[in-house]
């Protein structure tokens, strides 16, 4: 006997989960509820979609749920409550009870599907086509060229581009990689850092794009060994790998599912850098002193220009950053570029500058937050930041975003590169090759001396961070 869609849908709902968009709405600032929108890809770039939505093609919920099948996703193996919605409910209902049928307990969907949503005033945001609102606001009008992303790494004529930064800025030159091996080479001599490493990573896996799944994911893991306390490269590149194996179960152009991945994760990146700036300079004051530690990329940068933009004068105080000399090469040109006076110090002398009353802000970036709140940043940050405490000077650190195997300090993992760095400056000996030495390339400060994370929410206490789905 045959069943319309209408008895479907309703035989579904019989036994399913379903919840109103006003529960749903007060399910959505709890990270522990996932929603997933199994909407058309057509759908989502026309109408948007809920903030953080985890997208799932209808056609692939039984595959991507069930644990037995080769396209299972691991994110189903979390213990979140999942929120399916479509865009009036039917699908979603459908979409439910085959989630449960494969054997996942966890699970609604919501009565009225987007539409509802957006009718009853819940947040979207709008699928990335074209040009960002940060390109759209002139974001990168007021960025320096070091921060500038078609500066830190672009694939182009079959091979990876990405900026020297170790030859700026006395010269404004690429590193021109053809193989994935290459692109993890410059990554580990420290060609890039910052946001560089995850943008040439991304680019390098376009090498392997027509070789199939079996070579991404070694070219993933090769890329992913060079940096294994930045995790925002993994995590990005792990999006990346989605996106090419739906291209790749579909049909599609794998290669072109890559570039589109990147430039969706690049805007929505520059678009919470211009929000996290915002926040920040919101914080700076007419006539203060801020000081920085290596090199805080866009976010900071960011934060300056518009801080002067609305018209206050700051000042600058920029360590050096030893060995690799960050602060002088980078960050202090990049904050003269923007027109604001850069005042380079040596790594010893930020206890000295406070207590002169030269400092009344602390802001970094952070290579790692973890979900309690920990700052993981370049050597010398936690020195700083004990140091500002003690002078009632508050500390303000960038994120970049959450990780949720990042929950403690103990779960992060800091990079140790060889200790032979630390014998010399620009490449030449500082001492002889016999003397001892280590180089632990991050540290870590505790949230008692953290005043505020700069997240897309604005500024929030470290120890409410758990609070939040996204930072």
């Amino acid at each position: 006997m045959t069943k319309s869609t209408k008895e479907m849908v309703a035989d579904a709902n019989k036994e399913i989960e379903t919840v109103s968009v006003e529960q749903a709405r007060l399910m959505f600032d709890d990270p522990k509820n996932t929603f997933v929108d199994i909407r058309d890809i057509r759908e989502l770039q026309a109408e948007g979609t809920i903030p953080d939505a985890y997208h799932m093609p209808r056609g692939m919920t039984e595959f991507w749920i069930d644990p037995e099948s080769p396209y299972y996703k691991k994110i189903f193996s979390s213990d979140n409550k999942f929120i399916f919605f479509c865009k009036a409910g039917q699908r979603s209902a459908l979409a439910t009870k085959a989630a449960q049928d494969v054997g996942l307990k966890n699970v609604c969907h919501i009565d009225g599907g987007f539409t509802a949503w957006v009718t009853s005033g819940g947040p979207t945001i709008a699928k990335s086509r074209g040009k960002s609102p940060a390109q759209k606001e002139g974001i990168y009008d007021l960025l320096p060229f070091v921060v500038n992303p078609h500066n830190i790494s672009r694939f182009e004529d079959g091979k990876v581009l990405i900026g020297n930064r170790s030859k700026y800025p006395f010269e404004q030159c690429f590193v021109e990689c053809s193989t994935v091996e290459d692109v993890a080479q410059a990554i580990k001599d420290m060609v890039t850092q910052g946001a560089g490493p995850w943008m040439a990573a991304a680019n390098a896996l376009r090498f392997q794009s027509g070789n199939g799944p079996d070579a991404l994911k070694t070219a993933r893991d090769t890329l992913v060994a060079t940096r294994p306390t930045n995790t925002a490269m993994k995590l990005r590149l792990d999006n990346i790998l989605e996106a090419a194996t739906l291209a790749e179960e579909q049909g599609t152009s794998v290669d072109d599912a890559i570039a589109n991945r990147i430039e969706v994760i690049k805007n929505n990146l520059y678009d919470s850098y211009a929000l996290r700036g915002r926040a920040v300079a919101d914080l700076i004051d007419d006539g203060d002193g801020v000081l920085t530690m290596c090199f805080a990329e866009a976010g900071f940068l960011v934060a300056l220009a518009l801080a002067v933009r609305d018209g206050k004068k700051i000042k600058c105080y920029v360590p050096e950053t030893r060995p690799y000399l960050q602060g002088a090469k980078l960050t202090a040109p990049s904050i003269q570029e923007l027109g604001i006076e850069a005042n380079l110090i040596t790594d010893n002398m930020p206890a000295h500058i406070m207590r002169e009353g030269n400092i009344q802000k602390y802001i970094t970036a952070a290579d790692l937050i973890t979900v309690d709140g920990h700052v993981c940043n370049k050597i010398g940050t936690y020195q700083n930041a004990i140091t500002a405490h003690e002078h009632d000077i508050p500390y303000f650190a960038f994120a970049w975003g959450r990780d949720e195997e990042k929950k403690t300090r103990a779960d992060v993992e800091i990079e140790e590169r060889d200790p032979a760095e630390i014998r010399q400056a620009l490449g030449r000996p500082t001492t002889r090759d016999d003397i001892g030495a280590r180089y632990p390339t991050f540290d870590i400060t505790p949230p008692k001396f953290v005043s505020g994370v700069a997240t897309i929410h604005g500024v929030v206490s470290p120890y409410t961070l758990k609070n939040y789905k996204a930072w």
